[in-house]
């Protein structure tokens, strides 16, 4: 009897192991959609900047995953990149003792899309 039920546990085991295999690259997608459209949602919001337009075109996203142990992770780094005109974002956001911090946070993207991304991953998980 024990042999029928490890036999059963193994047989349940690898049909996850193969599930959390294939839902890497789904999590993915979902992850990368969210992080285009906070993205769009940087750039409109800087692009409406009178000083800090020119920032706009810095903002992109860069993608990672990985995984060992059974584990594993998506995750998306969003927002201007280092050197000119992305430099300036900082003072866009947050400002100086001089001025500056007219571009909304960039929090607020973030906050607007991660009930979508909720959804979708939540739905994704009621599939598998």
């Amino acid at each position: 009897m024990a042999d029928v039920f490890w036999q059963g546990m193994d047989e349940f085991i690898a049909a996850l192991e193969g599930k959390a295999n294939a839902s890497q690259g789904e999590v993915s997608k979902v992850i990368e959609r969210g992080a285009n459209n906070i993205k769009r949602q940087l750039r409109d919001e800087m692009g409406q900047s009178r000083h800090f337009k020119q920032v706009a075109q810095a903002i992109s996203y860069d993608m990672r995953s990985g995984g060992a142990f059974g584990g594993g992770f998506v995750e998306a780094e969003i927002g201007p990149t280092k050197g000119s005109p992305g430099s300036l974002a900082n003072i866009a956001y947050f400002g100086t003792s001089r001025g500056g911090g007219t571009v909304a946070d960039p929090r607020g993207a973030l906050e607007a899309e991660m009930p979508n991304v909720e959804k979708f991953l939540g739905d994704f998980a009621v599939d598998i």
